[in-house]
């Protein structure tokens, strides 16, 4: 205390300032950032994404065109001068439709993740908060509309729009995506509802949508983290998958689905590898990577589980 007394002004803002920055409990984004920075894996998993999403919307800017454009004469040739993963039927090169492709998943997956967590997690607060007549009628509505299998409503949605696109796509996957994370999110909102604290903010008069937003969202933090980080895995292999099988993006639209769907002609899938391997690849390797990104973020928000 004396050395504390003995101190200049300058001296002793400068310890104070000190002695705050020590005592001061790091935030969630915070434990996050050092959980992935001691995890090597993870990473380099942020380090793949982080490259992939700069790759795709910097270099894919410049080959917007690529779609429409057809080059006679330079039809189906494999890996050579004309291009590091060849052309395609219409002489584009690969490794332009794969960045275009690439791309327009990336848009439509994290599209779809922001859309279902805005949807579900509001919805999922509101059930979960008011309980009663409210969670009674939200539960049933979402029982009843998921009697029919999602993958299959989509399918028969996306048949019935003329035309459709990008823009339809995402529209389709919010539109059906959303009720899974509305009763994930419920469950997490019903017990920290039930907790003293809600109860004590309830009994002194605080407004409903301040316990909401300022008491229990700060708590499920974790919850919405680790949620986003993979849907976003999720959405982008839905699209390429109903895409792939005929039911997603219609073709000609550069779209990694599309790509892999050169596979269901035989004569491609035997004899010309080029035009749906590295699309194979690539979305391996992108749900790998955001998977492993994602195992990190679920771990930061455990305390038992980090390193």
């Amino acid at each position: 205390m004396e050395n504390v007394n003995q101190m200049t002004p300058e001296q002793l803002k400068a310890f104070q300032k000190a002695e705050r920055k020590a005592n001061k409990i790091p935030g969630m984004f915070q434990i996050v950032a050092r959980e992935v920075w001691r995890d090597k894996f993870a990473l380099l998993c942020l380090i793949i994404i982080a490259v992939t999403f700069a790759v795709a919307f910097i270099f894919g800017a410049y080959f917007d065109d690529v779609p429409t454009r057809v080059t006679l004469g330079s039809q189906n040739l494999p890996p050579s001068v004309h291009g590091p993963l060849g052309t395609d039927s219409g002489g584009r090169p690969m490794l332009n439709q794969l960045i275009l492709g690439a791309r327009t998943s990336l848009i439509i997956g994290f599209s779809v993740t922001i859309g279902t967590a805005l949807i579900g997690y509001t919805i999922g607060l509101i059930s979960g908060f008011f309980g009663g007549f409210i969670d009674w009628t939200i539960m049933r509505i979402i029982e009843i509309i998921t009697m029919i299998p999602p993958i299959m409503l989509i399918i028969v949605i996306m048949a019935a729009i003329p035309d459709s696109g990008t823009f339809h796509m995402i529209a389709v996957l919010i539109a059906v995506g959303w009720f899974g994370t509305a009763l994930q999110f419920r469950a997490r909102v019903l017990q920290e509802s039930a907790k003293d604290y809600i109860s004590a903010s309830k009994t002194l008069g605080t407004p409903n949508w301040k316990i909401m937003v300022k008491k229990i969202m700060p708590n499920v933090t974790s919850f919405l983290m680790v949620g986003l980080v993979l849907g976003l895995a999720g959405s982008i292999g839905l699209e390429t998958g109903l895409t792939a099988i005929g039911h997603g993006l219609p073709f000609g639209t550069p779209s990694i689905g599309v790509l892999i769907a050169n596979a269901m002609d035989p004569a491609v899938l035997r004899t010309r590898p080029w035009q749906w391997v590295p699309a194979v690849i690539f979305i391996v390797i992108l749900t790998l990577t955001i998977n492993g990104l994602g195992r990190a973020v679920a771990r930061a928000v455990n305390p038992r589980q980090r390193r």
